[in-house]
């Protein structure tokens, strides 16, 4: 009986080890996540609603952590943070990802990038050039979302010459 149960394991244990699960081309999805976050980019640069293009790349329970500003939590707060900069006159902003990396998992990434937002100040235009983070989680249907977002300036606004 005793030997029964221990093949009965053993059989078990060797079964569970060699299920077969798809091997996750990690490179293939650090790619993806690259091409996501710049399409993301040149969409929003393109739309005449670039808030509603900006927030649509959003899972419904995201974070949005702008510098110097509160937590926004879900994409109807995401939308109003990103209204508020749109609204701010001479503004816009381009971004681009110079790095990605995915889980061994293959369903949560990050990218990397530099952005660059214009705007007008009280003594004329002002750049503002920072980093970001947009951490990306893989939806079942295969599509990257982004369920955080963090950026922050690499300095004190600059007038523009």
């Amino acid at each position: 009986m005793r030997f029964t149960a221990s093949l009965s394991s053993l059989t078990l244990v060797m079964l569970l080890g060699c299920s077969s699960q798809p091997a996750i081309d990690l490179d293939a999805e650090r790619n993806a996540l690259m091409s996501a976050d710049r399409a993301w980019s040149e969409a929003y640069a393109a739309s005449e609603s670039p808030a509603d293009v900006f927030v649509a790349q959003f899972v419904d329970d995201a974070s949005l952590l702008p510098p110097d500003a509160p937590l926004a939590q879900g994409k109807e707060a995401i939308h109003a943070a990103i209204s508020g900069l749109e609204a701010m006159p001479g503004f816009s902003v381009t971004w681009s990802p110079s790095g990605a990396d995915v889980g061994s998992g293959g369903d949560l990434g990050y990218t990397v990038g530099s952005y660059e937002i214009n705007m007008d100040g009280p003594e004329g235009p002002l750049t503002i050039n920072g980093k970001y983070l947009t951490i990306w989680k893989k939806q079942p249907s295969g599509t990257w979302m982004v369920t955080a977002d963090m950026f922050n300036a690499d300095g004190p606004p600059t007038p523009q010459m």
